[in-house]
Order: C-alpha cells, then sequence, then structure tokens
C-alpha cells in the first residue's frame, strides 16, 4: 500500500507549486512527518522569497547604475505627470535637486511647457513623441526630449533628455567662422580687384592715383597674407601633438617685450617685462612665443597713448604662469565669453584699422590648452 502526502508550496502568499511526498508502506503518515514537510516547505518558501528580493534589488540597482551612466537625463512619470524618479543629469538640466523634483507634477519643476505639451502628445498617440527645446529648465539648455509610453499601458511614461547645448554652441561657431572667413577674404580682394580695374580703365596714367591704388592693393595683400597665415598656425595648433622641450620661458617674455618695445614706444605706451630669474617651461618655444606675441600685441593696439602695458612670467605650485596687463579700453561683459571665437572681434572697425585678423585669441587659446593650460 502506498501512501501519498501532498503540500501546496507557497510563495509571497499565493500558491507557487505542490510538492509530493510518499510512503511505500502500510503504516500512516505520523504527525512528525507532517511536521517535518511543513517545515521544509516554509524554508523552501523563505528561501524563494530572499532570492526574489535579492533578484529585485539587483535588478534596481542595475537600473539605477544605468539610470546614472547613460549620459542622458531620465524622468520616469505617471499617469497623472507626477515625477516618479529622476538621475541627477535631468536634475541637472531642470535646475532643482531630485529631492524637490520627485513627487510632484511636471509642471512645478521649471520645466518649459514644450515638453508637458510633449508629453501630451505621447498620450493621444500611445507611442513614443520626439522634439528639440531651445529653452529648457532654469539653465536655458537646448535639449533633444523623447517622451515614450512604458509598457503596454499608457498610464506611465519615460522622458529621455539629450543636452546639445554645446553641439548647438559649436554648430553657430562653426556657421559663424564660415560667414567670416568668406567675409574677411572677400573685403580685401574686392578692394584689390576695384583698385586694380581702376588702374586698368586709365588711372595706371596719374601717377599720385597710381601710387595711392597700388599702396592699397599692397597693405590688403598683406592683409590676405596675415588671415592664411594665422590660419594655417590655428590649424597647426589643432591638429599637432605639442611638443615638451624645456625651454626658457624668462628669456621668451623678454624677447618678445624687446620685439614689440618699438611698436609700444610709437604708440606712446610704456612697455615693462618682469620675470623670475632661470624660469623654464615645457613645451615648443615657437608656439608660446606665438601666445605671448598675439597677448603683448593685443593690449598694445587696444591702449590709448599714454598708457602702460606690463608683462609678468613667474613660477607657483609647479605651474607657469605669464600674464599681461594693460591700462587700455577694456572688453564689456558682454563680449567676454566669445573673445577667444575665431574672427570674433568687439569694435570690428578698430580691430580692422589695427590690422587684427581676428583670429589672435583663438590661436592663443588653442595653443595653451593643448598643453593643459588655460587663459
Amino acid at each position: 500500500m502506498t501512501e501519498y502526502l501532498d503540500i501546496v508550496l507557497g510563495l509571497g502568499g499565493a500558491a507557487a507549486g505542490m510538492g509530493f511526498a510518499w510512503l511505500a508502506h502500510r503504516e500512516r503518515v505520523r504527525a512528525e512527518d507532517l511536521e517535518l514537510q511543513a517545515s521544509r516547505a516554509q524554508r523552501e518558501r523563505k528561501e524563494g522569497e530572499d532570492r526574489h528580493r535579492a533578484e529585485r534589488a539587483a535588478a534596481e540597482a542595475l537600473i539605477g547604475s544605468v539610470l546614472e551612466n547613460c549620459g542622458s537625463g531620465v524622468i520616469e512619470l505617471d499617469g497623472a505627470n507626477a515625477v516618479v524618479r529622476t538621475n541627477d543629469e535631468a536634475a541637472r538640466l531642470i535646475g532643482q535637486p531630485r529631492g524637490v523634483i520627485e513627487g510632484r507634477p511636471l509642471m512645478e519643476t521649471a520645466l518649459s511647457g514644450p515638453l508637458n505639451d510633449l508629453c501630451l502628445l505621447a498620450a493621444e498617440q500611445r507611442n513614443r513623441a520626439r522634439a528639440e527645446i531651445s529653452r529648457f529648465g532654469a539653465g536655458d539648455h537646448a535639449v533633444v526630449a523623447s517622451v515614450s509610453p512604458v509598457g503596454s499601458s499608457p498610464q506611465r511614461y519615460l522622458v529621455v533628455l539629450q543636452d546639445v547645448t554645446e553641439l548647438r554652441r559649436l554648430e553657430t561657431i562653426r556657421r559663424d567662422f564660415v560667414a567670416n572667413v568668406s567675409h574677411e577674404l572677400r573685403t580685401p580682394l574686392a578692394s584689390i580687384r576695384a583698385m586694380a580695374e581702376t588702374l586698368q580703365d586709365g588711372a595706371l596714367q596719374d601717377p599720385e592715383v597710381a601710387h595711392r591704388f597700388l599702396n592699397t592693393i599692397i597693405d590688403e595683400a598683406q592683409r590676405l597674407t596675415r588671415i592664411s597665415d594665422d590660419l594655417l598656425v590655428l590649424a597647426d595648433a589643432e591638429s599637432r601633438p605639442p611638443a615638451r622641450p624645456a625651454f626658457s620661458l624668462a628669456g621668451l617674455v623678454l624677447a618678445v617685450v624687446e620685439r614689440l618695445q618699438s611698436q609700444a614706444t610709437t604708440a606712446g605706451l610704456t612697455l615693462t617685462a618682469q620675470t623670475e630669474e632661470d624660469l623654464e617651461a615645457y613645451g615648443h618655444p615657437d608656439q608660446i612665443e606665438q601666445v605671448v606675441l598675439n597677448l603683448v600685441d593685443n593690449a598694445i593696439k587696444y591702449t590709448p597713448a599714454g598708457g602702460r602695458v606690463a608683462v609678468r612670467a613667474w613660477r607657483d605650485n609647479g605651474a607657469c604662469f605669464v600674464s599681461v596687463q594693460d591700462t587700455g579700453i577694456g572688453i564689456m561683459k558682454q563680449h567676454q565669453s566669445r573673445i577667444f571665437e575665431r574672427f570674433y572681434r568687439v569694435d570690428k572697425a578698430r580691430s580692422r584699422a589695427s590690422g587684427g585678423t581676428g583670429l589672435g585669441l583663438s590661436i592663443v587659446k588653442n595653443i595653451v590648452e593643448g598643453y593643459g593650460g588655460r587663459v
């Protein structure tokens, strides 16, 4: 005679399966056997619950790690467009701490209206909606926002925010650069062509006019040469890995100041230099000379007669510093963030009159940053 013992196995308050035990003899199942099987079932249920909790915790940790390291802002919304969860990148773009954002309706989190409209569109279409928002959050970031329903139910949404602020800034700089190069080259070329045609039409017979026009043609040709030279220097600074031989920074600074001393005297300025003795640095001397030359030359060009330009070089905490201070007109705050852009000029007319190409400070920035420094 065989007797069977059926034991229901539970997990999380629900039936998870059936345990079977049998005795292939004539004795009846004893109470201690029932207790043993019940104890085993309870232990297996607890082990299953523990395993389930561990797997869930691991999944949550994995999701959290993905959210924090994906590089995009992520916001989870419920059906009422309240924020369930965010990551640090989303909080940065919004401009509020995560603790302030989570649990609040979307429109109370310093977000712009277009994102809320995008959520409504995704809910209406029950499909992903995507758009670029040019002024997002407290910092007016440019973001590409994507809103997708989560799972089969449209009651939860996932918002992914990609910060494209820097990309759009670089695109603007590129467009401005192309436009400025065209303008900077077209202007002297048009002047050269106009004067050459005038000379060809008979002005060459007038010695005074011919002399004036030829001088202008030479000046414009020299301007084109300066632009092309600066573009080549800039391209070289951006593409060539910087060499790092040791050289005398003190000697280089003094040589640049001596070279520009006559230019400063002609402009009615006092140009001075102060360096530490035996000050050495590591880098390509020609490139560092270009940096110091551009900075001092700029200071001379934009300082009125009677002013001063002071150049200093020193070492502090293992780093070398060069400063160029002047008593010139200065740079207004709204222009300071753009002065290192190619061809950007605060005063276009004055810059051209002084022979500037609009590339000097861009060259300075690229060379210095190529060595891991900053301006």
